[in-house]
């Protein structure tokens, strides 16, 4: 099955695995259409090259307004893309409300407008309500975009609610995005012994920790009040708070810990380089991710719950979004925005037994392993293209 795969992610090689395991499927050809640079979270992220043996060709396209996400446009490489690739079934992995969605079923119009097209979405709250400024027209990129796609996988179950209250009346289902599960599974521990040393977090330390971007929606406020009010009711427990990251609310929440009282059991980390974070998270005992909702935004995932999980971590998150069905029985859920529910998810997850943890941790990588690898989002997008290829009665030209 010739197949177009797009994504503005796909310039870095840590979110083009998808890519890297659909194409080594035999009965997919696979090209992919991806950016010459992109931003994200402020950061450049320029386009990496591939290994020699990829399996799929590639087409580089320049790229206007980096980093706006769904606002982003090629400026070139869509025609190169539908003339190497001659695709019999399109794959977008760009929200349908975005202008790369729009850009590329245009050109499908042109070049191969039998085609179907599966598209992928994190949205999970709606279609049609937007926070961002040109609210009006992702709503009507989203009206034209829909009725032109024909299988959509969500990365939610909400996602499902949110595409037929848009109208989207074909199938529609919820896959576990990938996560390199296993990086996280398999413990470096000399790496991990130097990152406590450095630290100073002692073997005994119970260690609670977060990983991710600190702004407002991400309740990282919610984990230090938490933590605060837990060294006060276990004066016998040696704990350390961990919190990897930087972002908007990085100065109120340092300033938050020594408002506290805790600022000396803190160990902030602003900055690691995305091969290191494994070794830091065999650091943490728990992992809390306590995001909230804020306007039109919830958590659509939680990628660092799944590789918490695949590292045998025991993970606590807010009941926000998408949280509780990553977790399911391999963690602990609390109250959305509810620090005093934390609190007491933690005090009963520190005193588990030894035999409640095992079994956790065995739960939580199986659960990782098997729901959220690369290899399963590629089987997937798989059966979702193949249905389509079949149902639509491509002929191989």
């Amino acid at each position: 099955m010739r197949t177009l795969i797009v994504n503005s992610m796909f310039a870095n090689a840590l979110y083009r695995r998808c890519a890297d395991e659909l194409g080594r499927i035999s009965d997919v050809d696979l090209t992919m259409l991806t950016v010459d640079s992109w931003t994200m979270n402020g950061r450049p992220m320029p386009f990496e090259e591939l290994p020699v043996g990829s399996p799929y060709r590639t087409v580089v396209g320049e790229v206007g307004w980096k980093g706006k996400e769904n606002r982003g446009f090629y400026r070139s490489g869509i025609a190169e893309a539908f003339k190497q690739s001659k695709p019999e079934v399109l794959f977008i992995m760009e929200e349908p409300f975005s202008v790369f969605a729009a850009e590329i079923l245009l050109a499908k119009a042109r070049f191969a407008p039998k085609s179907p097209v599966v598209f992928f979405t994190w949205n999970n709250l709606s279609l049609t309500e937007f926070d961002y400024r040109p609210s009006i027209f992702y709503r009507n990129v989203a009206r034209w975009t829909l009725p032109n796609m024909h299988f959509g996988l969500t990365a939610n179950k909400d996602g499902i609610r949110v595409l037929r209250e848009a109208g989207f009346d074909r199938p529609v289902k919820t896959v576990g995005y990938g996560v390199d599960t296993e990086a996280y599974s398999s413990p470096r521990e000399d790496r991990a012994a130097e990152v406590r040393l450095s630290l100073s977090i002692d073997k005994t330390d119970s260690v609670i920790g977060y990983v991710g971007r600190l702004i407002p929606m991400k309740g990282v406020d919610l984990l230090v009040e938490a933590f605060a009010s837990l060294v006060k009711s276990n004066p016998n427990i040696p704990l350390k708070l961990l919190l990897v990251g930087n972002g908007g609310a990085e100065e109120e929440i340092i300033q938050l810990t020594k408002d506290r009282g805790i600022a000396h059991l803190v160990r902030h980390v602003p900055t690691v380089l995305h091969g290191e974070v494994p070794d830091y998270m065999h650091v943490l005992d728990i992992l809390v991710l306590p995001s909230r909702r804020v306007g039109m935004w919830a958590e659509q995932f939680g990628r660092v719950l799944v590789e918490a999980m695949a590292a045998g971590k025991f993970v606590i998150g807010s009941s926000s979004g998408a949280i509780p069905e990553v977790i399911g029985d391999a963690g602990f859920v609390f109250q959305e925005n509810d620090a005093v529910d934390l609190t007491a998810q933690i005090d009963r997850a520190l005193k588990l037994s030894p035999t409640e943890k095992a079994e956790l941790a065995a739960r939580a990588t199986h659960r990782a392993t098997v729901d959220y690898s690369w290899q399963r989002f590629a089987k997937d997008a798989y059966e979702s293209i193949a249905f389509c290829h079949e149902k639509y009665n491509i002929k191989t030209r």
